[in-house]
């Protein structure tokens, strides 16, 4: 009797399926087998459609139904759109035709809307996009993209695709939204812009601010000069520059000719960019002056710190030959780049140049200059007439207001901090916002993390967080902002490029996921919030960068550590892995770790092209701190002395660079044992100020030392082996094996020990 009570409750629970449809279930008894028919599940529900656009629209609403692209759809554009169909037939593989199609992709001038602008429209039949001008219509494409399957950004996926039926109406609130790319101190090659150019589109920005020239290099071919390039784009090796940044005994860099930068802002134009170059004047210029010595100030300078090598990075603000040869540059660069502006830099300029040489110092007199400043902008201002007359427009760093003498025709880039920006606007300056305590995304996104020092880390949040109203913006005041602007500066890309990850994975790594939320404040008066930015990169955006095969950055893994163990977890289902410094291992985490090993185990997490930065408990970032003394052949300034670094406080600055036999000695009031070693010269996040190509000696007796290890980029590890793994180490030292880079100190940082 029960089974038949079994065989019913199973008829009565399947027929809430309606399908003709039945297969044959048998149900096991003993040696008895019933059979009985039972309905056919249901079909699985459809694909996820995708809703979610970044930055996020004025107008999103969505409808009921479904259009499918397919075989037979076709690309519809009106004159002027060629270029924007194509770029869409790169992620579609649909043609272009001229007759009209039910469900085509349609691309429409709207004259009633503004610049940039445009509306989405997916319905039965088809998809109408309609734009204010090129820029609106480009956006639209975005837009379109990001609603389609993710598998469209991998250029290769099928036919037939599915969108749900949706309205999106939407207009930038900032036409200048721009990136700036720092090419001077890391060289990119073509394609790699290009890669940057094709990310700077996925967020909607316009704005190419591209850093050709700086002190490490001058990049950008000018016939008349040829030398400046072919000389100043090199470092290192039998370069006439001196190395910095992780390269030293190998020739390395790279500059762009005419016709390649024409390729870069061709390419960029399809993509609804404007590329807008940066000649930094009159700082910043030590490539130029190094092969160009002609533009510097005629007064011999100290080169005592330097082992003799001239560093000047100043233009002479008092030689008409600088004027004119502003003006041979400038006529070359109208010749490439059609954008009305010319960033001509006028940051941190080193005034005491000027104030050594004697023919500003008269110049100055005769101007009634009081100051520095005030002899950057007459500077500045000749540049600016140049410029006029071939119609184009000055940009300047925010420095270069600070003399009171610019015109307020001229556009600012707000870059020291909200201060200076606000200091800009208030004097009526057109003002592109860009606090580096916002919007470098060179800076490192928490405090134990590759990238540029910052307090705490410029996270995706701090951005998230950002508004105008809370950095103290009048009404009147946001009137003058042109727009906003992110920017990755290139110093500590160089020394992470691996030969385990893609050449542009530290770029990228950097860039995302926080160029979405720049672009957010970018594009609109609509934004996320960081949980709901979060939401969104989770459950789309992370699978459209995987498919692009882009490198992203995810949140670090949570540690504890309790009752003996240390835990690890994260909340976007990526696979945690753990690091033993001790011997370079990597495992992956697969239950808790023994308490034991909080000093020595770092954890990251990987997701897809994904993966988080390396973090340790607190206690990970300990270090023991025997006493020591640190003494030199090199002398230590007043400012940084060596007792702060042999206290465990800061790091030691030398006046000078080192020289061949150079040495600094470690050493300790009582012989130690390790399990790990650090000694390292430069700064904490760059190979900069180091005593590079040089040796670690070690002492086991107090007398005699014995070469354990070289290197170039001034830093040494020592693990202990076997054999040394129980001897105490009297003193440590390193020795320079020929002459340091071309600044002007050797910095040392405290010893990890643990």
């Amino acid at each position: 009797m029960r089974y038949l009570l079994l065989v019913l409750a199973i008829l009565v629970s399947q027929s809430i399926y309606a399908s003709d449809s039945v297969k044959v279930k048998k149900l096991k008894r003993g040696k008895d087998v019933d059979t009985v028919k039972v309905a056919t599940p249901p079909p699985p529900p459809p694909a996820p459609l995708f809703t979610d656009i970044i930055p996020q629209p004025l107008s999103l609403v969505k409808g009921e139904g479904r259009f499918t692209l397919d075989d037979s759809s076709a690309i519809i554009c009106e004159k002027g759109f060629e270029k924007a169909a194509n770029y869409l037939r790169l992620y579609l593989p649909i043609e272009r035709t001229k007759g009209k199609k039910s469900n085509s992709i349609q691309l429409q001038l709207d004259k009633k809307l503004g610049k940039e602008e445009y509306s989405l429209s997916v319905g039965e039949k088809g998809i109408i996009i309609r734009g204010g001008d090129y820029g609106g219509v480009f956006n639209a494409i975005q837009s379109l993209l990001q609603l389609l399957p993710h598998a469209i950004y991998s250029k290769s996926a099928t036919l037939p695709m599915e969108l749900s039926y949706i309205e999106v109406k939407d207009a930038p609130q900032y036409h200048y939204r721009g990136f700036l790319l720092d090419v001077a101190r890391t060289f990119q090659p073509v394609h790699e812009v290009k890669l940057v150019l094709d990310y700077m589109a996925f967020c909607k920005l316009n704005k190419l601010h591209f850093h050709l020239v700086d002190n490490p290099a001058w990049r950008i071919e000018i016939k008349k000069y040829p030398h400046f390039a072919e000389q100043g784009g090199f470092r290192g090796g039998d370069a006439k520059l001196h190395p910095i940044y992780d390269r030293f005994r190998q020739k390395y860099g790279g500059y762009y000719t005419q016709e390649e930068l024409r390729d870069i802002v061709a390419y960029a134009a399809e993509r609804n960019i404007e590329v807008i170059p940066e000649i930094d004047m009159p700082g910043h210029s030590k490539a130029l002056g190094a092969v160009h010595p002609e533009i510097l100030c005629n007064y011999k300078p100290d080169l005592s710190a330097y082992n003799g090598i001239d560093i000047r990075n100043v233009w002479c603000a008092a030689k008409e030959s600088n004027y004119a040869l502003v003006e041979d540059i400038v006529k070359e660069l109208v010749d490439i780049f059609p954008s009305e502006y010319l960033h001509i830099g006028g940051d941190e300029v080193s005034f005491k140049q000027w104030m050594l040489c004697p023919d500003c110092q008269r110049l100055m007199k005769e101007k009634g200059l009081k100051d520095g400043h005030q002899l950057e902008q007459h500077f500045l201002n000749r540049v600016s007439d140049i410029l006029a007359k071939y119609n184009r427009k000055a940009v300047v760093w925010d420095e270069a207001v600070d003399g009171g003498l610019l015109p307020t025709t001229t556009m600012v880039t707000g870059w020291r901090g909200v201060k200076q920006c606000l200091n800009s606007t208030a004097k009526g300056y057109p003002t592109i916002i860009m606090p580096s305590s916002v919007f470098y995304l060179d800076k490192r996104q928490s405090p134990h993390e590759r990238g540029h020092r910052s307090t705490r880390g410029l996270s995706l949040k701090t951005i998230c967080d950002f508004s105008f109203e809370n950095a103290g913006f009048t009404a009147e005041q946001r009137k003058n902002i042109a727009g906003i602007e992110g920017a990755f500066w290139g110093e500590i890309y160089l020394e992470n490029i691996t030969s385990k990850r893609h050449f542009s994975d530290y770029l990228e790594y950097m860039l995302f996921p926080r160029l979405f939320a720049v672009s957010e404040i970018a594009w609109g008066q609509k934004r996320r919030s960081f949980d709901e930015m979060n939401a969104v990169l989770r459950s789309s955006f992370y699978h459209k960068l995987h498919r692009m095969s882009a490198t992203f950055r995810l949140e670090s893994p949570t540690i504890k550590v309790e009752k003996g163990k240390i835990y690890a977890s994260v909340d976007d289902g990526s696979k945690i892995f753990f690091t033993d410094i001790r011997n370079n291992r990597t495992l992956e985490y697969k239950s808790p770790l023994s308490a034991h090993s909080v000093p020595f185990v770092t954890f990251h997490s990987e997701l897809m092209t994904g993966y988080s930065n390396s973090v340790g408990a607190p206690d990970f970032y300990k270090s023991r701190t025997p006493k020591v003394s640190i003494t030199s052949s090199m002398p230590f300034s007043k400012r940084r002395p060596a007792e702060l670094c042999a206290t465990y406080q800061k790091a030691a600055y030398t006046t000078r660079c080192a020289k061949k036999g150079d040495w600094i000695e470690f050493r300790f009031a009582e012989p130690q044992k390790f399990s790990y070693l650090k000694v390292r010269s430069g700064y904490e996040h760059l190979h900069r100020c180091v005593m590079y190509d040089s040796s670690l000696e070690v002492s086991y007796d107090g007398v005699s030392f014995t070469r354990i290890a070289t290197t170039r980029n001034g830093e040494f590890v020592v693990r202990p082996n076997n054999k040394t793994k129980n001897k105490a180490i009297h003193a440590l030292r390193i020795v320079a094996n020929r002459i340091s880079d071309a600044e002007d100190k050797v910095i040392i940082q405290p010893l990890v020990i643990k």
